[in-house]
Formats: C-alpha cells, sequence, structure tokens
C-alpha cells in the first residue's frame, strides 16, 4: 500500500475557498468557440485519465453516497473516495492514496467511512464503470483569485453502454468564490455551456443500470435541529437547483411526462424554499431568481396539463360515451398539442435564459447580496437555528392555508387552486424542515399524510376545472366529431366533481384536526 491522506470533509469556510468546484455540460461542436476565450487561451498541460469506479452488487456505497474509484494518471494509480455533503453541493469530502496497481486497496480504506461500509462485504467489490479523459489544465488568476480549468473530452463505459463527456471544471484554488462565478460567467457569455451538478460517478452508475433517462427525484437535504438557518438555506435550494437541472438535461434527451413532472416539481420546491426563506433571504436579486423560475415553470405548464389530460380524462372514458370517429379525431389534435406543448418546454431547457438561470440563481444561493447583508437583524437571522427558523416558517404557512381554506364548501375551482396552492408550500415546508424536529416522527408523518390527501383531492379537482378549457381548446371553435368528443369527455368528468368536492371537504376536515408537529406560537 503506498502513502495515503486523512479522511476529511470540507468545512463551512473550506467550501467557500480552496475547494469549491463548478462543472458545465460544454454543447458539442461549442468546444473550439469556448477555447478562444482568453482564460482558455493559453498553453495547456494534457494528461489521459482511465478511472475505474467499484462497488458491491448491491451499490453499497453509492447508496450511502461514497464512490470509489481507482484512476491511473502516467502510470501511477490513485484511489480516492469521495462523498457528497448534499444534493447539489459545490465541495466534497475526499480521501486519496497511491495504490499499486488499479485494483481497490482494501487495506487503503481503514480510517474513512468506507472501511465500516464494506466490513464482511469488500470481497464482493467490483468493477461497475469506468471513464477515460483527455483533460486540458489551465491555470487563471486574476488579482487574488486563482482557478484550475479542466476541460476533459471522453467517455463513461458501463458493459455495452457508452455515454460522451463534455465537460469544463473549474476549481477554486484561491480567491473568492465571487472570482469563481465572475469567470463562470464569462465563459458562458462566450460559449453555449451548462451548469451540471451531475458527477461522473453518478451518471456512470445510471448508465451502468441502464437508467439514463429515468426522472430524477428530490433528495432530502441533511439537517438536525442546530443547523444555522443560512446553512440550511444553501443545502435546500441547491438541492432545488439541482433537481431542475438534471431533469432538465434528460428532457433534452427523452420527452417524458415523468422527466417533466420531476422538472416541475424542482420548480416547485424551489420556488417554496425562497418563499420559506424569504425574511432570511430576501435582497434585490430574490425577485429576479422567483420571476425566472416562474416564467420556466410556465414554459412547461401546458405541456404537464396535456399529460395530465391524456393519462387521467381520456381512460376516463371507460364506458365508451364518444363514439370511436370522434374520439379518434379527437385524440388525434390531442397528439398534435402535446406535440406543440413539447417543443415549447425543449426549447426552454435548451436556451440560454435557462442557462442563465441557473448560474445565476447557483451564484446568489453561494454569494448573494443576502450573504453578506450587514443589518443586525438579517446578520443574527442568518446563524439562527433552523428549527426556530423552519418553525416560524412552517407556521406562516399553515395560517395561509387555514385562511384560504376558511369556508371551505363556498369556494369556487379559483378559490380551491389557490388553497391547493398554499397547501403545497407548507408540504414542501414540512419536507424541508422536518428533520429539524425530531420529537414527534408520528406526528411529522401523519401531519405530511393528511396534507398529502387533501393536496391529491384538490390536485383531483384542478385538473377537472382544467381540463374543460383545454379540451374546448385543442377541439377547436367549429362543432364536428373532435367538439363532439371533448365535449362529452369533460362532461363525464364534471359528473364527478360534486362527490369529490364532499371528499375533499371531509380531508380537509380531518387535516384540520392533526396537530402540529413543530412548536406551536407561544403568542
Amino acid at each position: 500500500m503506498g502513502s495515503c491522506g486523512r479522511w476529511r470533509m470540507p468545512s463551512t469556510d473550506e467550501a467557500r475557498n480552496s475547494e469549491t468546484e463548478l462543472k458545465f455540460e460544454v454543447a458539442r461542436g461549442a468546444l473550439g468557440k469556448l477555447l478562444k476565450h482568453p482564460a482558455l487561451a493559453v498553453p495547456a498541460t494534457l494528461a489521459r485519465l482511465h478511472s475505474i469506479y467499484y462497488d458491491t452488487p448491491d451499490h453499497d456505497l453509492r447508496n450511502a453516497g461514497l464512490s470509489l474509484r481507482v484512476r491511473e494518471v502516467e502510470g501511477r494509480f490513485i484511489q480516492t473516495v469521495k462523498a457528497r455533503e448534499s444534493p447539489g453541493a459545490l465541495a466534497r469530502g475526499e480521501w486519496e492514496c497511491t495504490v499499486a496497481g488499479p485494483g481497490p486497496d482494501l487495506a487503503a480504506l481503514a480510517g474513512g467511512p468506507a472501511e465500516a461500509l464494506l466490513n464482511g462485504h469488500a470481497d464482493a467489490l467490483g468493477a461497475v464503470f469506468s471513464t477515460t479523459v483527455e483533460r486540458a489544465v489551465r491555470l487563471w488568476r486574476e488579482g487574488s483569485a486563482l482557478v484550475e480549468l479542466s476541460v476533459d473530452k471522453g467517455r463513461i463505459d458501463a458493459g455495452d453502454h457508452h455515454e460522451p463527456i463534455h465537460e469544463i471544471e473549474l476549481e477554486l484554488k484561491a480567491g473568492d468564490i465571487g472570482d469563481l462565478f465572475g469567470l463562470a460567467r464569462a465563459l458562458a457569455g462566450a460559449a453555449p455551456i451548462v451548469l451540471s451538478f451531475d458527477s461522473k460517478a453518478e451518471r456512470g452508475y445510471r448508465l451502468a443500470g441502464h437508467d439514463t433517462t429515468a426522472a430524477l427525484k428530490a433528495e432530502q437535504a441533511a439537517l438536525t435541529a442546530d443547523t444555522a438557518a443560512q446553512d440550511a438555506f444553501r443545502r435546500i435550494a441547491r438541492g432545488c437547483l439541482s433537481q431542475v437541472a438534471g431533469n432538465g438535461k434528460l428532457l433534452l434527451a427523452v420527452r417524458s411526462p415523468q422527466v417533466l413532472h420531476q422538472a416541475r416539481v424542482g420548480l416547485r420546491r424551489l420556488r417554496a424554499a425562497l418563499a420559506a426563506f424569504e425574511p432570511l433571504v430576501g435582497d434585490g436579486r430574490l425577485e429576479q431568481i422567483m420571476a425566472e423560475a416562474k416564467w420556466l415553470a410556465g414554459e412547461f405548464d401546458r405541456a404537464r396539463d396535456l399529460d395530465v389530460f391524456i393519462q387521467t380524462t381520456m381512460p376516463a372514458d371507460e364506458e365508451g360515451l364518444a363514439p370511436e370517429p370522434a374520439l379518434a379525431a379527437f385524440n388525434k389534435r390531442l397528439l398534435v398539442a402535446q406535440a406543440g406543448a413539447y417543443d415549447r418546454a425543449v426549447a426552454a431547457v435548451a436556451s440560454r435564459r435557462f442557462a442563465d438561470l441557473l448560474l445565476e440563481a447557483a451564484a446568489w444561493i453561494e454569494v448573494g447580496d443576502w450573504a453578506a447583508d450587514s443589518a443586525p437583524e438579517r446578520a443574527a437571522l442568518r446563524d439562527v437555528p433552523i428549527s426556530d427558523f423552519g418553525a416560524q416558517a412552517l407556521e406562516r404557512q399553515y395560517a395561509k392555508l387555514l385562511k384560504a381554506g376558511h369556508h371551505f364548501g363556498r369556494l369556487d375551482a379559483e378559490a380551491r387552486h389557490r388553497m391547493r396552492i398554499k397547501g403545497k408550500k407548507l408540504r414542501y415546508a414540512a419536507d424541508f424542515f422536518g428533520e429539524a424536529f425530531p420529537e414527534h416522527p408520528k406526528r411529522r408523518r401523519r401531519f405530511i399524510a393528511g396534507l398529502k390527501d387533501l393536496q391529491e383531492l384538490l390536485g383531483q379537482l384542478n385538473d377537472i376545472a382544467v381540463a374543460g378549457d383545454l379540451a374546448a381548446e385543442v377541439a377547436g371553435k367549429r362543432a364536428g366529431d373532435a367538439a363532439f368528443a371533448a365535449g362529452l369527455l369533460i362532461g363525464s368528468r364534471r359528473c364527478v366533481e360534486p362527490a369529490m368536492i364532499d371528499e375533499a371537504g371531509r380531508a380537509w376536515d380531518a387535516f384540520r384536526r392533526l396537530p402540529r408537529f413543530w412548536p406551536e406560537p407561544t403568542s
């Protein structure tokens, strides 16, 4: 075994400085334009890197948030274990040592998190995938800032499956993180690059599992009761942005309702996080980030509405109410409308505006004006334990939902929709802050389950309301088979609306009786 370093996770200060990294996907054919930027128009150090990633058959390391690789560099073999701090994090724990060959050195894992995890299972380690990369490394200096720029071209191999690598990584070696984002903005202005939170390891695992187009779901940010509010915000917001970025990339490859849905979920979670943390992060940029997130959601909405219509309203015609010719005519128009809606959604995630949203939101999360506000109240709020901050945020959202649902039986469709939005914000806030209140786990589960039941019913009622306008628009103004089928389909759905309103009312009554899982306000 060669010499090994000790296992380490970056501290908060380190995460802000020497070990902060940004990664960007480079569009095909754009590398030449990118290399003309002054930061890259300098001699580079070239290297060929071949890395093999190892894990157990059940992927125990991946499931624990770890990766184990052995990389060959100029005849030397370096074994590395990496861990994520949280979804979307810009800094990760790392442990490296030189080993004798391309296979993992189990003795060298002593003292790190992989040792305990693989206890008794180390013999089951096997190669899962590999990466082969031609790397060109350059250094950029400006003032006190020093950034290492690595341009990677290569591919990931997992059995018979392959995926290209076209990336540029920016690692801050010295200076302020603001300098790193400043350089990133300059490069983004020179060529089409898109911020990516995907590690090569995670891409390789998905390739090995043949799930490269599977929608990316939200991951829970790791919080404890005493996590500082500013740290909690960054962890939560990074995770939301990572979900948006990952599913946005997938949408370019596959027009999947699941991928589109999870992209929208990421956006809703991001907007809910910004609303929940507004007392902390409310600065001049907050409204701009919110506006851009709202724009993107709007570009997705029509495709999602049509997906829901096709998946729920169309199958509802089990009794064959619409004659086959009429149904076929309407279905044809529906599929044309769906294709057009996906064109719009894909165009949005392929746009410079989307790339700018990801980069500017990431920069603001890390080094926005909110983080340097010297006003005493704002400065103090940054270090408030998330259990205190979260209790206040939950109480605000809970009060808004109670107000929106007052006299539920008298609410019209629009009012129920507004209530549903308030419920979503409370649901996401409960997800964000739930782990900060470990005292009542059963109470928390019941609260979230009751809220989920209510949300599903309000969602179904909203789908009925949206479906009417959507069907009329798709069918067109002229009378004919398509319009006839649309009318019958919507009529059949609206027949169940009164009973569904009654059921939602009962779910609302049941939810209101559930106790809070966070401390109740004292005044």
